[in-house]
């Protein structure tokens, strides 16, 4: 089934300047995109950068750009000088703790948006710290305790809305309207988090997968000692060493081994393992089944905290959501070499740009367990497409960009509605504009499960009777046996 585009919405009326902190490679593909939504925006366009990657096409644009490190020392003095009441600031770094900026935000009446939550240096690569307090959990624990501290009507500071983090959790939304539809001939209109959750249980979805397949290739080979990616490198070898993180449903009938809860009654767990080398199966479209890694991200806990059902005795619904990521080719071979090395990492790095010749990011939600079996929703982006829209962006970055770009429309139409997060947004209006970016969109039933092939070749502990199951789902070297 193929979804087409809608045409974007109305511009919203916009008097304030934007502050835009950082300008890597979703920085760069912004700058052109955001023009496109929003009147004379790059004459009131500041860019804070701690290098000078971005400076050429700021200019371009005909944005200031300024090279300077926020630190926990400096940023309010930097940042009073650029963010007041009626601005916007936009956080497309890493290293920068997203709660700090959305406190002095908050402080200053202006409005906020990042693509993560994102910590000060020294936490998800410190050795030192025990691994609770390297996992996303504990870092995006720290903006929903400010949530509630700063109230629901404060400035509106959207966090963790690129495309996964982001997108997905409106791609969630879309894939169960669809299931109603298709499965029960209903016509659900949920529109509370409560009738999200209670939608979700009735379609009896035990397993939501974020599955992301990139088949982007260079002409330029990966060689001996180099990372490469077609993202940020910094942002995806922080990811790569924390440890792996998902949420545990209540279908599921037995917890991995080495597996800890963040605390007790979250049902979120963390392994003692990072995500580099934790390894699960999924499916999508185009080639159908591959073998991931399970990397940790935000919406792993949002989606399933959002679709939980809660009861007097606790939680009584709750679907397992994990990420499963199978990064281009070139960047999968430098997660290996990197976990080879030590996790000390390659002394060259190069992010993949116009030597993409081929290949999409293929991004989407796997909706699972129902009676149709599982249900892939997302967007399919090629290469040629995301260059139509931004010549110098690739399929990856061209995803995130239509996520951020979504967030700080939907953040000017909605400025006092405090911090939230993507599944407090509306998904129609986010989907709206960002879908014209994101390639043809697509949703499609398969009858895979992670038991296909298993067991031919080497025996393995499954459960046939549950196929979705985490026990299936994990790869053989996740619980060393």
């Amino acid at each position: 089934m193929t979804v087409p585009p809608k045409e974007s919405p109305e511009p919203p009326a916009f008097r304030g300047r934007i502050v835009m902190v950082g300008c890597g490679s979703i920085g760069q593909a912004v700058l052109p995109v955001i023009g496109r939504h929003l009147e004379g925006i790059h004459g009131r366009l500041t860019v804070l950068s701690a290098d000078e990657a971005g400076r050429g096409i700021a200019e371009r644009c005909g944005t200031r750009f300024i090279h300077c490190n926020l630190t926990p020392a400096n940023y309010r003095t930097i940042l009073k000088g650029y963010v007041g009441d009626g601005d916007l600031l936009l956080n497309l770094s890493i290293d920068i703790s997203s709660s700090d900026l959305i406190r002095f935000c908050s402080e200053r009446g202006a409005l906020y948006v990042d693509t993560s939550i994102e910590p000060w240096p020294g936490v998800f690569d410190n050795p030192m710290l025990a691994l609770r307090q390297r996992t996303s959990y504990a870092v995006r624990s720290k903006v929903t305790d400010l949530a509630a501290e700063l109230g629901a009507g404060s400035p509106t500071a959207v966090v963790d809305h690129g495309a996964n983090p982001g997108l997905v959790s409106h791609f969630v939304k879309r894939a169960l309207l669809d299931l109603d539809r298709i499965i029960r001939n209903g016509n659900a209109k949920p529109a509370t988090r409560e009738e999200w959750a209670n939608l979700a249980r009735d379609l009896r979805i035990t397993t939501i997968q974020i599955s992301e397949r990139d088949t982007q290739a260079s002409t330029r080979p990966k060689r001996q000692g180099e990372f490469v990616n077609t993202w940020s490198i910094d942002g995806f070898v922080d990811e790569l060493m924390q440890p792996a993180e998902l949420s545990f449903g209540t279908f599921e009938k037995r917890r991995p081994r080495g597996a800890r809860e963040h605390r007790p009654g979250s049902a979120t767990l963390y392994l003692e393992r990072p995500g580099a080398c934790t390894f699960a199966r999924s499916w999508v479209p185009s080639i159908g089944a591959f073998q991931g890694m399970l990397v940790t991200h935000d919406e792993v806990f949002s989606i399933a905290d959002y679709l939980s059902v809660r009861g007097p005795g606790g939680v009584l619904y709750r679907p397992s959501v994990m990420f499963v990521y199978h990064p281009c080719d070139d960047a999968m071979l430098s997660a290996l070499e990197l976990e080879g090395r030590g996790w000390v990492l390659q002394p060259s790095c190069r992010r993949l740009g116009m030597d993409i010749v081929e290949g999409m990011d293929e991004l989407g939600v796997l909706l699972a367990g129902h009676e149709r079996n599982a249900y892939w929703y997302g967007s399919q982006l090629t290469i040629q497409e995301a260059r139509r829209h931004v010549a110098h962006a690739n399929a990856t970055t061209m995803q995130v960009t239509a996520g951020a770009v979504a967030a700080v429309l939907w953040a000017i139409r909605n400025p006092r509605r405090g911090v939230v997060e993507p599944e407090d947004l509306d998904f129609e209006d986010c989907l709206e504009t960002a879908e014209p970016y994101l390639g043809r969109m697509a949703g499609e039933f398969t009858e895979w499960t992670p038991l296909n092939g298993r067991g031919k070749y080497f025996p393995e502990k499954l459960d046939v009777q549950s196929p979705w199951q985490l026990q299936n789902i994990r790869s053989r070297q996740w619980h060393g046996e």
